[in-house]
C-alpha cells in the first residue's frame, strides 16, 4: 500500500476510535465501588482455596450481586437494599429449586413468577426494580440445583447467603460512606465532565465537525451530572444540610456549574465558529485549556476525601475563573460575569435549594407502608399500565428463555434466562441498547475468557485474576453498561471454573458467553413483539420547536438592547432542546418510528440530524453575533432581516402554507454584510431545506 493511502487509512481508524471512545465519560469510573465488589467476591473464593471447599464459588457470586444491589444513600437506605437482596435471592432461589424438582412446567412457573414480580416492582422505584430483578436472576440460576440446607459445607445455599451476608457487612463496616459522599462525588463529576468540555472545544483539532459533535455529546452528559447531583444534593437530611458548612460549599459549587456550563458553551460557540479569526481562536484556546485546568482541581479537592472545602478556597478559585474570563474582549467579558452566589439573589437560590431538602416525614406503621404498597399495586392493575405491561413482557420473555435452553438441553442455559431478565427494559430503545451493549460485551468478555482460560489451568490463580476483573467491572459500570458486561463475563466464568473441571474451561467460557447472547436476542425480540412500549412523539414538530427556539435566540441576538442574564437563558434554552431532539432522533431510530420505507426513513433520518447540526450552527451564530456583531447595516436594512426573520418563524411555525411563494422566500433573503449574520441567513435557508424537502422541488420547478 502507498504511504499517503497508509497514512489517510490510519489517520480513519484513529478519527473513528476517537468517535467511539467519546462515548464512554471515564470521569465516572468509580474506584471505590469496584475495590468493594472485588474484594467481597475474592476473599470468598481465597477463603474456598483455604478450605478447599469449591462451594464457596456460590458466596462470591453472592457478595459481588449484592455491591451490585447497592443503593448509596444513608446506612438504613444501603441496608434494605443489600440485605433485602440477600433474604430475596436466597428465598426466590430457593422457591425456583424446589418447584424445579417437580419438573419443567413447575419450573417453568416459578422463572415466569419471578421475572413478573420483579418486572412489576418498578412501580416502587427504579432501585426496588433492581433488587428484584437481580433477585429474580439469582432464582433463574439456582433453579437447575437441588436445594441442600446440610451438612452446611455442601449447602451452596446457605453458602450463597453467607456471601451476600459478607458483603452486606462489609459495605456497613469497613465500607462505610459517608453522609455528603454521594453528593461530593456527584458535584465532582460536574466538574470533571465541564473540564472536559472545556479541553474539547479548547483544543486545536483539524476536524472541526467531530469537535463540534463532541462538545454536544459532552454538554448532554454534563447536564444529567447536575441533574444527578442536585438529586444527591436533595437527598440529604436536613438536619444534617443545616449544621454543615460542606453543604452550603457544594450548593454554591453546583449553582454556579450552571453559569459555568453556559460561559463554556458560549466561548465554544465563538472559537468553533467557522468565522473566528486565527487570532481570537488561539486567544479562546489559552483561555479555555487555563480554565481546564482549573476546573480539574476543583474536581480533585471534591474528590480527596481529607481535603476541606473552606469558603477561601471557594473564593480563589472563583476569583481566578473570572480572571481569565476577563482576559477576553470587554463587550464579551461583561456579559459572560460568572454570579455572585454571596450576594442578596445567591443567597435567595441557596434558600430554594435549602427548603428542598425537607425533614423527613414521621415513618407510618408497618402495617400501613404495607397497605399503601399494595394500593399502589392495585390501582396499576386495575388501570393495566404500562408497568403491568413490562411485568408480562419479562415473565413470557424469561419463560420462553427457560423453557428453550431446557428443550435444547444446553449446558449453563440459566445465564441466557438471567440474561433476558437483566436486558429488559420498559421501553424499545433502552432494550436495544442495553441489549446490543450486553451481547458485544458477552462475545467480548467470553473471548477475554477463552483467553484466559488457554493460559491459565491453577485454581488458585484465577481466584486471584477475578480480583481485577470485578474491579473493573463493577468501576467501569457507570461508564458504560456495554464495557461492564464485558468484564462481568470473565468475572462469573473464572468464579464458576474454580468449582468445575479445569479441562472443561475452554467450553464452559464459550458456553456461557453464547449463552448470555441467546437470552439478549430472546428479549429483544419480547421487546418489539410483545406489547412494545414506545413513547408517542412527534418528530417534525419538535425540530420546528428546536428551530424557533434557537431563531428566537439570534432575534435576542439582534436587539441592541439585549439583556446578559436573558441571553444566557435564551442559550441554555437553545443547547438544552438541541440536546433533546438529538435524543429523541436516535430514540426513533432504534423504535423504528419514522413512517415510510427503508429509503424514506432514511431520508427523514437524514433531514432530521442535519437540521439538528444546523440548528447548533444557528446558535453559535447567535453568540457571534450577540458577542462581537457589529450593526454595521442600515435602520433600513435591519428592518427588512427583521421582517424576513419574521416570515422564516411563521414557515417554520407552520403559520405559512408550503408552496412556491415560500421558495421564492429564500431566494429573496436579505443581503448582510457581517459574517455572522449572514451565515444565520444562510443556515436558515438550509434549515427551511432540511425540514422541507418540497421547497427544493418548487424551485426547480
Amino acid at each position: 500500500m502507498p504511504l499517503p493511502l497508509r497514512y489517510s487509512a490510519f489517520t480513519s481508524l484513529f478519527l473513528m476510535l476517537r468517535r467511539w471512545a467519546s462515548a464512554f465519560p471515564l470521569r465516572n469510573a468509580s474506584l471505590s465501588e469496584g475495590l468493594r465488589a472485588a474484594f467481597s467476591a475474592g476473599t470468598m473464593l481465597m477463603l474456598g482455596e483455604v478450605l478447599h471447599n469449591p462451594q464457596f464459588s456460590w458466596a462470591a457470586i453472592g457478595a459481588f450481586l449484592t455491591c451490585l444491589a447497592d443503593s448509596a444513600g444513608t446506612n438504613r437506605t444501603r441496608l434494605a437494599s443489600m440485605g433485602g437482596f440477600a433474604v430475596a435471592s436466597t428465598l426466590a432461589g430457593m422457591f425456583a429449586a424446589t418447584l424445579s424438582g417437580m419438573g419443567m412446567p413447575a419450573g417453568l412457573l416459578a422463572i415466569m413468577c419471578c421475572a413478573g414480580i420483579a418486572g412489576f416492582a418498578r412501580i416502587y422505584g427504579a432501585a426496588t426494580g433492581l433488587v428484584l430483578m437481580l433477585a429474580a436472576g439469582v432464582s433463574a440460576i439456582l433453579a437447575d440445583f437441588p436445594v441442600v440446607l446440610w451438612p452446611l459445607q455442601h449447602s451452596h445455599v446457605l453458602i450463597y447467603f453467607a456471601g451476600c451476608a459478607w458483603a452486606v457487612c462489609l459495605g456497613l463496616t469497613v465500607w462505610r460512606i459517608h453522609p455528603f459522599a454521594p453528593a461530593r462525588h456527584a458535584v465532582a463529576r460536574v466538574y470533571g465532565a465541564l473540564a472536559e468540555l472545556t479541553r474539547i472545544v479548547g483544543s486545536n483539532t483539524a476536524d472541526l465537525n467531530f469537535q463540534d459533535e463532541n462538545a454536544a455529546q459532552t454538554r448532554r452528559h454534563v447536564r444529567a451530572d447536575i441533574a444527578a447531583a442536585k438529586a444527591a444534593l436533595t437527598a440529604i437530611a436536613a438536619d444534617r444540610a443545616d449544621s454543615h458548612s460542606l453543604y452550603e460549599n457544594l450548593l454554591i459549587k453546583l449553582a454556579r456549574a450552571d453559569a459555568l456550563l453556559d460561559c463554556i458553551t458560549v466561548l465554544g460557540d465563538l472559537r468553533l465558529s467557522s468565522y473566528a479569526t486565527p487570532s481570537s481562536r488561539q486567544r479562546l484556546g489559552r483561555v479555555l485549556q487555563a480554565m481546564a485546568l482549573l476546573l480539574g482541581e476543583i474536581q480533585h479537592s471534591l474528590t480527596t476525601p481529607r481535603h476541606n472545602i473552606s469558603d477561601a478556597d471557594d473564593a480563589r478559585a472563583v476569583l481566578r475563573l473570572r480572571q481569565l474570563i476577563g482576559r477576553m474582549p470587554s463587550r464579551a467579558a461583561q456579559s459572560l460575569k460568572l454570579p455572585d452566589l454571596h450576594d442578596e439573589a445567591g443567597l435567595s437560590v441557596l434558600a430554594d435549594w435549602k427548603r428542598t431538602a425537607r425533614k423527613e416525614p414521621c415513618r407510618p406503621a408497618l402495617r400501613d407502608s404495607v397497605m399503601d404498597m399494595l394500593q399502589v399495586a392495585a390501582s396499576h392493575l386495575q388501570t393495566g399500565s404500562a408497568e403491568v405491561r413490562h411485568a408480562l413482557r419479562c415473565a413470557v420473555a424469561a419463560g420462553a428463555t427457560y423453557l428453550i435452553v431446557h428443550l435444547l438441553e444446553l449446558p449453563f442455559g440459566y445465564w441466557a434466562t438471567m440474561a433476558t431478565m437483566l436486558v429488559m427494559q420498559p421501553s424499545i430503545a433502552d432494550s436495544w441498547s442495553r441489549s446490543m451493549e450486553r451481547a458485544v460485551g458477552s462475545i467480548v468478555g467470553g473471548v477475554l475468557a477463552v483467553l484466559l482460560c488457554l493460559f491459565i489451568h491453577s485454581p488458585l490463580v484465577l481466584a486471584l485474576l477475578v480480583f481485577p476483573l470485578a474491579l473493573l467491572a463493577m468501576g467501569l459500570r457507570p461508564v458504560s453498561y456495554g464495557l461492564y458486561a464485558t468484564f462481568l463475563t470473565p468475572v462469573f466464568v473464572l468464579v464458576a471454573d474454580v468449582a468445575g473441571d479445569p479441562q472443561q474451561q475452554l467450553s464452559n467460557a464459550l458456553l456461557r458467553a453464547g449463552n448470555n447472547v441467546i437470552g439478549t436476542v430472546i428479549a429483544i425480540a419480547a421487546t418489539y413483539f410483545l406489547w412494545p412500549r414506545r413513547q408517542e412523539a412527534n418528530l417534525h414538530h419538535s425540530l420546528s420547536q428546536m428551530i424557533s427556539v434557537n431563531l428566537a435566540y439570534l432575534r435576542s441576538a439582534l436587539d441592541a438592547t439585549h439583556d446578559a442574564t436573558q441571553m444566557h437563558g435564551y442559550r441554555r434554552a437553545a443547547c438544552v432542546i438541541n440536546i433533546e431532539n438529538g435524543l429523541l432522533l436516535q430514540r426513533l431510530l432504534r423504535e423504528r418510528e419514522l413512517e415510510g420505507d427503508g429509503k424514506q426513513t432514511s431520508q427523514k433520518a437524514h433531514h432530521a440530524r442535519v437540521s439538528v447540526a444546523l440548528s447548533r450552527r444557528l446558535a453559535s451564530a447567535a453568540t457571534h453575533i450577540w458577542l462581537h456583531g457589529r450593526q454595521d447595516a442600515s435602520h433600513e436594512a435591519l428592518a427588512q432581516f427583521d421582517q424576513w426573520l419574521d416570515r422564516m418563524a411563521d414557515l417554520f411555525a407552520r403559520r405559512l402554507t408550503v408552496n412556491a411563494s415560500c421558495s421564492r422566500l429564500l431566494h429573496q433573503r436579505p443581503v448582510m454584510r457581517d459574517m455572522a449574520q449572514a451565515d444565520a441567513v444562510e443556515t436558515l435557508c438550509l434549515l427551511a431545506l432540511a425540514m422541507y424537502p418540497e421547497l427544493q422541488r418548487a424551485s426547480e420547478e
